[in-house]
Formats: structure tokens, sequence, C-alpha cells
């Protein structure tokens, strides 16, 4: 899924989020202006009843909506950020460095270039139980503890 998708997503989220909020709020407000009533007499509607489609009709169904996925934590040089995943979990990071810089994850020994002024995405499958370092393996500087328990 590209940017402009993930961007295309969140704004469908938002005016749906909108327009929600505004139902809401406007089917609690009561509008009859009569005051002196302070409880609604139900009255009875009728409801159509599904039909069954004619054969050869196909009937129509609903889109699921996907939920963005959230992003993954960010490591950056200034903080060591704590991540805790399950042994057979997917782990994701993203890592960001201001200078051309290479990062290293201890215990599974994976290394990945970090170009300076971009973000990149780290994944892999937690196979290693225990505390591993983060670090940028240019500086030496951790940026990241690793946390696998076992599952």
């Amino acid at each position: 899924m590209n940017r402009g998708q993930r961007f295309a997503f969140l704004a469908i989220a938002v005016v749906i989020a909108v327009v929600a909020i505004v139902v809401l709020a406007d089917s609690s407000e009561d509008d009859s202006g009569d005051q002196t009533s302070a409880t609604a007499t139900p009255t009875a509607t009728e409801t159509a009843a599904p039909t069954e489609a004619e054969p050869g009709e196909e009937t129509p169904t609903a889109t699921p909506t996907p939920t963005p996925r959230p992003q993954p934590p960010l490591l950056a040089a200034g903080r060591v950020r704590e991540l805790e995943f399950t042994e057979g979990d997917r782990i994701r990071f993203r890592v960001r460095s201001d200078v051309d810089e290479e990062i290293h994850v201890h215990c599974y020994d994976i290394t990945r270039d970090v170009p300076a002024g971009r973000t990149i995405t780290v994944s892999f499958e937690a196979t290693i139980t225990g505390i591993c370092e983060v670090e940028f393996h240019g500086s030496g500087e951790p940026i990241g503890e690793l946390r696998v328990e076992p599952g």
C-alpha cells in the first residue's frame, strides 16, 4: 500500500468519524420545542423485510473498509526505545537517522543501511528469546532494546 492510498484511507476514516459525531450530536437534541412533555410516545413503523434475489440476480454485498495498520515504532538517535514481542511474532520497527548510518540488531545479527534523512522499516520473525540491543553500528549509539518473551 503506497503513501497515497494510506492518506486516502485516513481521510475516509476522518470523514466517517465527523459524520458519526454530527449524526449522534444531532439525534441527542430535542427539536420538538415542547418543554412540557417529558416522555416520548413510541410509534410503530413498518419495516420492509429483506427480499430474496431473483434467480440470476446478484445480491449486493457490503465491502468492508480496511482498517489502516498502525505504524511500527520509530527508533532514532537520542533515545533508547523498548520493544516487546513474543516468540513467533513478526518484529517490525522503523529507524531514522540524520546521517548515513547502519543499524545492528544484536542476537539476530541483522544489519541494515539507513540513508541520511530517510526512514527504513526493519521486519523479521522473533525466533530468539531474551533481550537484544539495537544500535547505530557506526557511532555505537544504542537506539533500542528488543525483548522477546517465550511463546
